[in-house]
């Protein structure tokens, strides 16, 4: 145990990819042992359920599965890593301490003026096109993007406001809460402590952020998310900052996306905040900018390194 205390950063990263590997293959055959029993099928006919809902259980089921997966992807190899690695799990993760106002208020404030610059990146990525060579690849990313958001819709799509709850808990709670522990809590300071930089650190662990979720064409958006919330950790030195920016982010569009499913508003979720007017799309960056500067200097230009 105290060898395992004292291994090296790139060690604890691969020991850290070992859990994944195994927390998630884990959680994954258990998920799919839980349906076939509640489903009494195959799991040849369960993993088409899974990848093609049509009924209200089978949606029911992808919800439960996806929280089920999450928990083993996310969070138990955080804290199975931390659990031999660290005598003090809470104060490593940064979750000892409660976020200022003047944090929580700015946070709220950045997640919506990102919209429009985050909105151009989008446009940016969705016009890309691989050479003609690869037009086999670009046909299986533009396949998986398209499975994805029809997903997203079937499970998002509901006029009941328990399973809107639901919904808050399985695509913004449970994603702000395990990512974060994920990318910013373990990979950014392990990267850090690596690459001995960072603001390597940052863009490296937001890199991998965008690139685990694996839809292409919401990478550079989810790229330049991923940077936020990296400094957002790295400036506040509180792991629940970010949560709150993530959490606030996905709640948005899950709220939107129920008002405009069920006829309370005409707007869908993917025109909210976006606009074509550049003034407005380099003022969502300068703006950016600026609160994240004053998140800085209101808490002090010697925290940065002070703690990674």
């Amino acid at each position: 145990m105290r060898y395992i205390l004292t291994l090296s950063p790139f060690r604890k990263l691969l020991l850290f990819i070992g859990l994944i590997l195994i927390f998630g293959l884990v959680t994954a055959m258990g998920g799919l042992l839980i349906g076939k029993a509640w489903f009494d099928v195959s799991m040849m006919q369960l993993a088409q359920m899974i990848s093609s809902p049509t009924t209200p259980d089978e949606i029911s089921f992808l919800r439960f599965y996806q929280f089920f997966s999450q928990i083993g992807v996310f969070f138990l190899p955080v804290f199975a890593l931390l659990f031999f690695t660290s005598n003090h799990v809470w104060s490593e993760l940064y979750l000892d301490s409660k976020p200022g106002s003047v944090a929580i208020v700015i946070t709220i404030i950045l997640v919506y003026v990102a919209l429009p610059f985050n909105g151009f990146l989008s446009s940016i990525n969705e016009s890309l096109q691989l050479p003609s060579s690869l037009w086999g690849v670009e046909q299986w990313m533009k396949d998986k993007e398209e499975q994805a958001a029809r997903l997203v819709e079937l499970i998002l799509s509901t006029n009941s406001l328990v399973v809107l709850a639901i919904n808050l808990v399985v695509v913004a709670l449970m994603p702000a809460l395990g990512e974060e522990l994920f990318f910013r809590g373990v990979l950014l300071r392990l990267f850090r402590q690596i690459t001995r930089n960072i603001h390597w650190a940052v863009f490296i662990s937001a890199f991998i952020f965008s690139f685990f979720h694996l839809q292409f064409y919401g990478f550079l958006p989810r790229f330049m998310m991923g940077i936020v919330l990296g400094y957002l950790y790295v400036v506040t030195q509180n792991l629940w900052v970010p949560i709150l920016f993530h959490f606030v982010n996905n709640a948005s569009s899950v709220i939107l996306f129920y008002l405009n499913n069920n006829g309370y508003i005409n707007m869908p979720i993917e025109e909210f905040g976006t606009t074509q007017n550049t003034v407005y799309i380099i003022g969502s960056l300068l703006m950016m900018i600026w609160l994240m500067i004053m998140l800085y200097q209101r808490l002090g230009t010697d925290r940065i390194v002070k703690k990674f």
